[in-house]
């Protein structure tokens, strides 16, 4: 019998650790203490203004909840906590925009905004879907974090707002503005001469310490760190993802199949090989190196693997899907997704791995014989 946790005590520190916590360990797409304190000291490691923001937005999604009176079960478990983390993170501590006070009011607003939409999509995907019952439902994971801040980003464009980190591309040059937001991100700031694209003239080799780091850094940047020690704060972590219950403890899905209670967690090696897959495709096909030693090829990646494994049930055939669906989405989704938001100055997000997670998921059920509803959807 598959064992599920509980987070509601009694006590309200207890409760408020649990919130603050499972909020910002949700991220990653799990519910654990363990895992949301490491994640939150490696992050404030690399950037104290970031660990705030970490924390702000973690306690403003969940005091949405209380206040929409959302069942108190979803706000403990950190699943009204982990989209507000991340676009509280996106804004005033990220790299997309200047660190001012209008960025400051816009990232505790765009924590607050994101319950809405998150809410609207997981009731979308989750419910509406459900066609007759057959359980095509699926989490919304992170769209809700990416359509809030695309929003508001283009919302202070309009009003002419002073948050970005450069003025706007002139008309037929957006595309470069949208290769600029990923160039911030990854630290590098010198550009090609006439172009949107990185200077790479650096004299620079990749060895397998490189690459390892990189994998490291993509875990990281996705709460936007460009820091290889904050990857390795996230992988343990995750390798310690559990939660005390009655009865045993919660193993993130990953063995329930085998043994419910199992000590076996896997979100911390299937986050890094996401990660060092991603950066090696990305450099099979030429992708810019600062990007791909910055962590921009990882962490999509990352999640990606989290999700595919965590949602379907882990065997050595899930894990071969998971791993193809990895390739696919950074040499096919990343980029679309880069050049179709990109027109618009925007950044990708973690879109690409919101929508290859729903396209391989949707259609998992046909691809591998699994049946509807086995820890994403309902039967």
């Amino acid at each position: 019998m598959y064992i599920t946790p509980t987070f509601e005590t009694g006590n309200p520190l207890v409760e408020f650790i649990f919130i603050l916590f499972n909020g910002i360990s949700e991220v990653p797409l799990v519910s654990s203490v363990v895992s949301g304190a490491l994640i939150l000291v490696g992050v404030l490691i690399a950037s104290r203004r970031a660990a705030a923001m970490m924390v702000a937005g973690s306690l403003i999604g969940a005091g949405m909840g209380l206040l929409l009176g959302v069942p108190y079960h979803l706000i403990t478990a950190g699943l009204l906590g982990y989209n507000s983390v991340l676009s509280a993170m996106a804004l005033w501590s990220g790299p997309f925009t200047k660190t001012n006070g209008a960025t400051l009011a816009l990232s505790l607003f765009n924590a607050a905004m994101t319950v809405i939409i998150y809410l609207a999509l997981d009731n979308v995907l989750g419910n509406m879907f459900q066609v007759g019952g057959g359980g095509y439902g699926i989490p919304s994971f992170t769209l809700g974090f990416c359509v809030a801040t695309w929003m508001t980003l283009l919302a202070a464009r309009y009003f002419g707002v002073d948050i970005f980190a450069r003025s706007p591309a002139p008309e037929g040059a957006i595309s470069a503005e949208g290769r600029y937001h990923d160039v911030v991100a990854s630290g590098v700031t010198k550009l090609l001469p006439g172009s949107g694209n990185p200077d790479n003239s650096e004299d620079f080799h990749w060895t397998v310490w490189e690459f390892i780091k990189a994998g490291f850094t993509g875990v990281a940047q996705i709460t936007f760190i460009n820091n290889w020690k904050t990857g390795v704060f996230w992988v343990v972590g995750l390798t310690l993802s559990f939660s005390l219950v009655s009865g045993g403890i919660f193993n993130n899905a990953y063995t329930a199949n085998w043994d419910p209670l199992s000590p076996l967690f896997l979100a911390g090696a299937m986050a890094f090989i996401g990660s060092l897959v991603g950066a090696i495709f990305a450099k099979l096909v030429k992708f810019p190196d600062s990007e791909i030693r910055s962590g921009l090829h990882g962490f999509n990646q990352a999640l990606l693997m989290i999700a595919l494994t965590a949602f379907l049930p882990l065997n050595l055939t899930t894990f071969v899907y998971a791993l193809f669906a990895t390739i696919v989405c950074t040499i096919i989704i990343v980029p679309a997704v880069k050049n179709f938001f990109g027109r618009w100055g925007l950044p990708g997000l973690t879109g690409p791995f919101n929508f290859a997670a729903f396209f391989f998921i949707w259609a998992a059920p046909y691809i591998l014989s699994i049946p509807f509803g086995l820890g994403w959807g309902r039967p």
